[in-house]
């Protein structure tokens, strides 16, 4: 869990696990007063707790730092609507540690039930032990009535492109809109909702080039049925730049792989068939390319790069015959030549069309409209 830091930190004192419990107890008093100032006094106090390896494997820890978070998040929130001046972001900061803290309590909230009679554990029919929880319904029930401030703080977050921390909140409301207990309780959020969050959590780790996380979340966003902003564009952006850097680390096989499950979700994305060209173009050529560049133009007719890469490739594969036949004559060369530029020439004339603003296609188109004038072809 990310550190947050919400005042000056004071000297810490290394305090034993019994000594730091001892703290917690006395901690979760005032973590049941609504007066703000003892609130941000059970925070700042609690800190060390937090790192302790006994303290912090007790429920009783994140429970009382959770409980302390939302009452001060409740309580800045009710100086903000009598218009009391207020930290937004410090009042941000707290929503997010009480989330965070709460979601850490829950999984330790477990309580063995024993036989007095035998001192064991009692046993479900199944044969595995009972169990009871102390604090799991007050911490659901602060968890999803907060929900909407979770998703209206990444929305702030983003307006100020603060795009790690917009990041996470979407990511905190998606996975507690969706969570079993928000589903148990008839708070889960529809997937239209989880469907735009996910794709500004993707959005924003994009911005700050977290291209896997993005790529992960456009993807969630696109199972969602989100269709819109370019998503995606933005998802198989993430996919590029992800492959780059296998590709930058010499990792071809998983660069190709990493393709190849991509494109067993999305099969008629012209961008990736076209990635998949890029790839294996690099290790195999362009032959054995040629075909995955060729399935981009068929599944996406309007992908540009898709029609320039087999114009391209073509082009390198009459450019080969000429280098390997360098005393070749243009009567020799023409009838082995001719027919590959007599192909790509459509190729590279469609992705002009597609693209006018790029130069590329036209400087290839060009030059094989100048070898065929030096060599007499009509």
């Amino acid at each position: 869990m990310k550190k947050m830091i919400l005042f000056a930190a004071a000297a810490i004192m290394a305090f034993g696990a019994s000594a730091q419990m001892s703290l917690v107890k006395d901690l979760a008093k005032k973590a049941a007063s609504g007066n703000p100032q003892a609130l941000a006094e059970v925070l700042q106090n609690i800190e060390p707790a937090l790192t302790n390896p006994e303290s912090a494997g007790d429920v009783l820890t994140w429970y009382t730092a959770g409980k302390a978070a939302f009452g001060l998040y409740d309580e800045l929130y009710k100086m903000k609507l009598m218009q009391q001046p207020v930290d937004d972001k410090m009042m941000n900061e707290v929503l997010s540690g009480a989330y965070q803290f709460y979601m850490t309590a829950l999984p330790l909230d477990t309580i063995i039930e024993m036989d007095k009679k035998t001192g064991q554990p009692k046993l479900n029919g199944d044969g595995t032990k009972k169990f009871k929880t102390k604090y799991s319904k007050e911490i659901i029930g602060a968890l999803t009535s907060h929900m909407g401030d979770i998703a209206n703080a990444g929305n702030v977050y983003l307006q100020n492109s603060d795009w790690e921390n917009a990041a996470d909140a979407f990511g905190n409301y998606a996975d507690l809109a969706s969570s079993d207990f928000a589903i148990k309780n008839g708070v889960a959020a529809a997937d239209s909702t989880l469907s735009q969050v996910r794709f500004f959590q993707g959005y924003s780790q994009y911005q700050i080039q977290k291209f896997a996380e993005a790529y992960e979340n456009f993807t969630k966003a696109r199972k969602l049925g989100y269709t819109d902003n370019n998503i995606v564009d933005f998802q198989t952006s993430s996919l590029a730049n992800m492959v780059q850097a296998m590709l930058d680390k010499n990792e071809y096989d998983k660069a190709n792989a990493f393709i190849d499950n991509a494109l067993k979700g999305d099969p008629m994305n012209g961008t990736l068939h076209d990635i998949k060209g890029f790839t294996t173009e690099l290790t195999k050529g362009v032959e054995a390319a040629l075909p995955f560049y060729r399935h981009a133009t068929e599944v996406d007719p309007n992908y540009a790069n898709g029609f320039f890469d087999v114009g391209r490739c073509l082009y390198l594969m009459a450019q080969k015959i000429i280098d390997d036949n360098p005393n070749a004559t243009n009567k020799e060369l023409v009838p082995k030549i001719k027919p590959i530029y007599d192909e790509a020439i459509p190729f590279l004339k469609k992705a002009s069309e597609l693209n006018p603003d790029d130069t590329k296609a036209k400087n290839v188109l060009d030059d094989i409209l100048y070898k065929f004038e030096v060599m007499g072809v009509k």
